[in-house]
């Protein structure tokens, strides 16, 4: 059955989580505030790098950079979240598909026979408070969160640390139950896929406490000119809170940075041939994936106090900046890497920060995709930029250091304004780094160990063709829109309007595509740009008139505009009917209502109120 009820945003918002108001300070994992904690002094650490420095006055008792020791503990990888069940309804769901109280996507029950090429996999995914050490073990602290938790075929809850990793495989429907144990409204979206409406995580599609949506996740990839169009198989997925209003604080208390790897034929290829970092013959199988060389480093900045609680502030909702930096959770981690070719999925999971990383030794390493997306050959680089939600998906070899080696991942990108690093995009967009920077800043080391000679070393190389790109033509634009990103009334607005659900703001004729000038009206603030449903390219950099360069200029589903930016991108919209939406991902902006809504109709209509359907 489909959804039912039709649900906005409540009137009142649970407690200080909301982030109302420009002292709004959270603990993190508190419905509200609580009485400081007596702790112990922690000493200033001398090092031997920059350290994040960011505004803390307001905050009281919150942790200096300096006090948070270094490479202590070794790095923690997610879980994988294993099917409840595969080809039926798991007994643990206690009710058929779409019978819980938001329903499912009109999709399930309506769709090419094709999509089930692999029984569906069935998966329970549950909001949920949690417990964890984030800061140092030698700081012998805990800090509480919000979190997801998976659930085991029994119905039982996993352990809520790091969001669990999602193993999708194009072509295999995935249908995840998703339930809602906190006591604030959740939608869940997964960032960088092709889904229904329905389950896309639209901001007011939402899972009120106490209730249940159930996801579908079809992994079908949309059709050019009917045949599967492989160029837009996404790889890299992620999933994050995207509650209107209540997404920044979300992902600020644990909301946020969950995996899911999507592979397809080609992927596997490359994978049991050899080309790409793994373990033939177990990696390139499933339903799990196993593979100890291909691993996510998911990266966030926050604030702690004495007590090891997250403390947050929306700061006017210009963006959250924090002062310590986590790796899959955990503050200046070691990782152990054996003398060969390691895959990194780097996820830049936090509110408002760019960064821009680079090894210690100021070697190149190759980047294989950019977002959810392969490219067609690897570039060869010593640096990348990244801000919120972006990926950059990379190839480290390690054979070229000698056993004991320490090296570092390090940001050279000092920023300490909510309204970005200052300078200019193009330079902070570059490949090459020369000199010694001035601002360094170590987020994790490596310690090279011997590799371990049973499994083969990748062969991947700089020419190694990787997933065909088929560029949009101008041929098959059939309508051009342009949305500046701008300040107004101490709020965040597109077009000069804020965000309303019951808008619809661009309305493209499904099955075809457009041109889109997005352009940053804001002077001196940065907006990481993020579409929905599908991946967009990159044209034309109308601010300089240079080229796009190498690594922006296939597929991306996040396009950064620095000061004054101003981009032409092309997209298509395929396969679902919206609404969806498109929103700068610095998610106090988007908080702030700056947010627009299209919803891709067949036949076209005109009507811009109400959209077509809100579960």
């Amino acid at each position: 059955m489909l959804a039912r009820k039709r649900v906005g945003r409540r009137d009142i918002v649970t407690g200080a989580a909301a982030g109302v108001g420009a002292a709004a300070v959270l603990l993190a994992g508190d419905g509200g505030a609580k009485a400081q904690v007596p702790a112990p002094q922690f000493p200033l650490q001398k090092l031997p790098d920059s350290p994040l420095v960011v505004d803390i006055s307001k905050i009281p008792g919150a942790l200096l950079n300096e006090q948070i020791p270094r490479w202590v503990d070794p790095i923690s990888f997610p879980q994988w979240l294993p099917p409840m069940a595969t080809g039926a309804v798991p007994v643990a769901y206690g009710s058929p598909v779409g019978d819980v109280f938001h329903g499912v996507a009109p999709e399930w029950f309506n769709h090419p026979a094709d999509w089930d090429r692999f029984p569906v996999q069935y998966y329970g995914l549950a909001h949920a408070p949690g417990r964890a050490r984030f800061l140092p073990s030698t700081m012998n602290l805990v800090t509480d969160f919000w979190g997801y938790a998976g659930r085991r075929a029994n119905g039982t809850l996993m352990p809520t640390g790091l969001p669990p990793t999602f193993r999708f495989r194009s072509g295999q429907p995935a249908l995840t139950r998703v339930t809602n144990d906190l006591p604030e409204e959740m939608s869940v979206h997964m960032h960088g896929g092709h889904w229904p409406a329905h389950a896309d995580g639209h901001a007011s599609f939402l899972v009120l406490p106490s209730k249940a949506r159930d996801y579908y996740y079809p992994n079908v990839v949309p059709r050019l000119d009917g045949v599967a169009d492989v160029t837009h198989a996404p790889s890299t997925i992620w999933y994050h809170d995207h509650a209107h209003h209540l997404t920044a604080p979300h992902v600020a208390r644990g909301l946020g940075g969950g995996m899911a790897l999507a592979l397809d034929d080609l992927e596997l290829g490359l994978i049991s041939g050899g080309v790409l970092p793994g373990i033939r013959g177990v990696s390139d199988v499933g339903p799990e994936y196993r593979n100890p060389y291909d691993l996510p480093l998911v990266i966030r900045d926050d604030i702690f106090d004495s007590s090891g609680a997250l403390r947050y502030t929306n700061n006017d909702y210009n963006g959250y900046l924090g002062n310590v930096a986590r790796v899959n959770g955990q503050a200046y981690p070691v990782m152990r890497v054996e003398r060969r070719k390691y895959r990194f999925r780097v996820l830049v999971a936090g509110n408002a920060r760019v960064w821009r990383f680079r090894l210690s030794d100021n070697s190149t390493f190759l980047r294989i995709g950019k977002d959810s997306f392969l490219y067609p050959r690897p570039q060869q680089t010593q640096c990348f930029l990244a801000g919120p939600a972006t990926r950059a998906d990379l190839i480290v070899d390690f054979s070229k250091y000698r056993v004991g080696q320490e090296i570092y991942l390090e940001n050279i990108l000092p920023q300490q304004d909510p309204r970005g690093p200052g300078g200019t995009l193009e330079d902070a967009n570059g490949t090459t780094v020369t000199g010694t920077p001035p601002f360094r800043h170590r987020v994790l080391k490596f310690v090279v160990v011997d590799r371990d000679a049973r499994f083969p070393d990748a062969t991947i190389t700089p020419t190694t063709p990787l997933r065909p790109f088929v560029p949009i033509p101008t041929s098959e634009i059939v309508a051009r829109r342009t949305f500046l990103f701008e300040r107004k009334n101490g709020a965040w607005a597109i077009n000069g309007q804020f965000w309303n659900p019951d808008f619809v703001n661009a309305i493209p004729k499904l099955g075809t595509a457009e041109e889109w000038t997005i352009k940053n009206g804001a002077g001196g603030w940065w907006h990481p740009i993020h579409l929905h449903l599908e991946g967009h390219q990159q044209v034309a950099d109308v601010s300089t008139g240079k080229p796009i360069p190498y690594h922006d200029s296939f597929l991306s589903d996040t396009t950064m505009l620095g000061p004054n930016s101003e981009f032409r991108v092309r997209v298509r919209f395929r396969t679902f009917r919206g609404p969806f939406v498109f929103h700068c991902h610095a998610v106090e902006h988007e908080d702030m209502d700056m947010m627009f809504q299209f919803d891709p109709r067949d036949p076209l209509t005109a009507s811009t109120t109400p959209q077509q359907w809100f579960p």
